[in-house]
């Protein structure tokens, strides 16, 4: 890591110092209640994987999809490198990052922190399904350079831990199933239930978990190296048997890195509410039909080349919006998809 980089992770230590002990605390009485040790709950809960959720599919500022330049670079760049996003771009995410971390990126600095999420539940979609249609998996070396989050940086999240301060994280998690009986998106009823799903690790990923909202966001600082940091690639369905089925298959070969499939995600085209994201959307998919499909669904390769096609021809899509308000169709039409499909 760089300076700016080890100064961020130390900004979020120093912030989260004066309740860790509190926290930790309160995370012994809780374990004690069912024999339990707080200390193996954190070291567990920090195995579960970072997942990083993408669209494989997107054009990145050089003209390249994001696969391809995965294959060719052989890292994981962020936003202000690539000059695309799948939440917030630009000024709005350099504000953020300023105050999660206490300026210690450079405004100028392009190599800036990766976002990811714990993926407590193993979801076989990963754990933030907004950001992507597939996911990495990292290995979980990648954590002690990780900060974490109770909940999305753009809601100005009031706990950020990092891994030796991570008691704060897990204390929250607890509240909620305490007061709603909920984590994150999914309900739990006791916290004891809570304990048992923090402690187990599955032998397989089975449940989807269409998570577009509640996550345990983490930012990984430094590079991010497809050889040294990813343990698989889970492509969605939608994809087997295009070009990119192939891009990636060399991609994983290249790298090591193992290739699973997520259960392809479809919705129909009279399943594309008006509620859900908008009155907008039924239109927006019906022309993505159209254009590109013509069996009266829709899934993420679909929406990925409709994407790309704004881009390269974006006076096809002047009754749609502006291109920025076509980015957004795309993105609100992936959380439908990802949601319902």
């Amino acid at each position: 890591m760089t300076g700016y980089e080890q100064a961020a992770l130390n900004y979020v230590r120093q912030r989260a110092e004066p309740r860790h002990a509190e926290c930790l605390l309160r995370l012994q009485q809780i374990c004690a209640l069912w024999d339990n040790d707080a200390g193996e709950l954190i070291r567990q809960a920090l195995q579960k994987p970072v997942t990083v959720n993408f669209h494989p599919d997107r054009l990145s500022n050089n003209g390249k999809t994001v696969l391809e330049n995965l294959s060719e670079q052989g890292f994981y760049h962020g936003q202000f490198r690539t000059g695309i996003s799948n939440g917030a771009l630009g000024s709005k995410r350099l504000r953020w990052e300023q105050e999660m971390f206490g300026g210690a990126y450079p405004e100028s600095f392009a190599d800036r922190p990766k976002y990811g999420a714990l993926n407590i539940f193993h979801f076989r979609d990963g754990a933030s399904v907004r950001f992507g249609s597939c996911f990495f998996v990292l290995k979980t070396s990648v954590t002690d350079r990780c900060t974490f989050s109770y909940g999305d940086s753009s809601s100005d999240p009031e706990i950020i831990c990092t891994g030796d301060t991570f008691a704060g994280i897990l204390t929250a998690l607890l509240r909620g199933v305490e007061l709603h009986s909920r984590m994150l998106n999914q309900g739990v009823s006791t916290q004891q239930e809570a304990l048992a799903i923090l402690l187990h690790r599955p032998r397989e990923w089975k449940a989807m978990g269409r998570n577009l909202d509640f996550c345990i966001e983490t930012h990984i600082h430094g590079s991010l190296s497809l050889q040294n940091d990813v343990e698989r690639l889970f492509l969605d369905g939608s994809y087997r048997g295009t070009e990119l089925e192939q891009t990636a298959r060399e991609l994983c070969r290249k790298y090591g890195i193992g290739l699973d499939w997520i259960p392809e995600r479809q919705i129909g085209l009279d399943e594309v509410g008006r509620l859900f994201r908008g009155p907008e959307l039924p239109p927006f998919a019906e022309k993505i039909d159209r254009l590109f499909g013509g069996g009266g669904v829709i899934n993420a390769c679909l929406i990925g080349k409709a994407a790309r096609d704004s881009i390269a021809h974006p006076e096809r899509w002047n009754d749609s919006g502006t291109p920025a308000q076509v980015f957004q169709l795309t993105k609100q039409l992936w959380h439908t998809v990802g949601y319902f499909g």
